[in-house]
């Protein structure tokens, strides 16, 4: 997949991704030289896991990473510490088929804040049965509303926030099993 990366007002860069098993691979396109010959650019490795939807843990030349990212017609917007980047897939339908085959994770699913907000609504009460792409809880942040949704089929475990609570990034606002 070819992604284009925006950082604040810098013109975008574009980057070739793939995956590699539990790998991703990133290169950078560079612009040609004087002789017009791009120059060769290395590869960088990735090692990620997606613990929910919209979250990532990653692991960057032996540098620990967490990234929140949301995505609105074919655009991404990724939180990174207190700096944001503005993403745009070229290739839209590969990489909405790549986000599908990864699958849902097993297990009991944590549900928690992308970033620092305030629970708008609460969507799910405990015990209730949801299906891969439900509304479980709004958050709002920053003037938007995110509705975080059921990342697979289940049962909410718990829900440990209530409509008003402020919250941090990272928060858990619910499970599901």
């Amino acid at each position: 997949m070819i992604v284009e990366v925006g950082i604040g007002t810098e013109p975008p860069h574009r980057y070739q991704v793939r995956r590699e098993g539990d790998h991703v691979v990133v290169r950078r396109f560079e612009e040609p030289g004087e002789d017009g010959n791009p120059a060769p650019v290395p590869e960088t490795r990735i090692d990620w896991r997606r613990p929910q939807p919209g979250i990532y843990s990653l692991l960057i030349d032996g540098r620990s990473y967490e990234v929140f990212m949301e995505e609105a017609d074919g655009r991404c917007t990724v939180h990174l510490g207190n700096r944001t980047f503005a993403i745009r897939a070229i290739d839209v339908r590969r990489h909405r088929r790549a986000s599908a085959e990864a699958g849902a994770p097993d297990g009991v699913v944590r549900i928690t804040a992308p970033i620092p907000g305030r629970v708008a609504r609460i969507l799910v009460t405990a015990g209730q049965q949801v299906t891969l792409g439900d509304g479980v809880v709004v958050v709002e942040a920053m003037k938007m509303e995110n509705e975080l949704r059921a990342p697979r089929n289940g049962i909410v475990g718990c829900v440990e926030v209530v409509e008003g609570q402020g919250v941090e990034g990272g928060a858990l606002l619910a499970t599901i099993e």
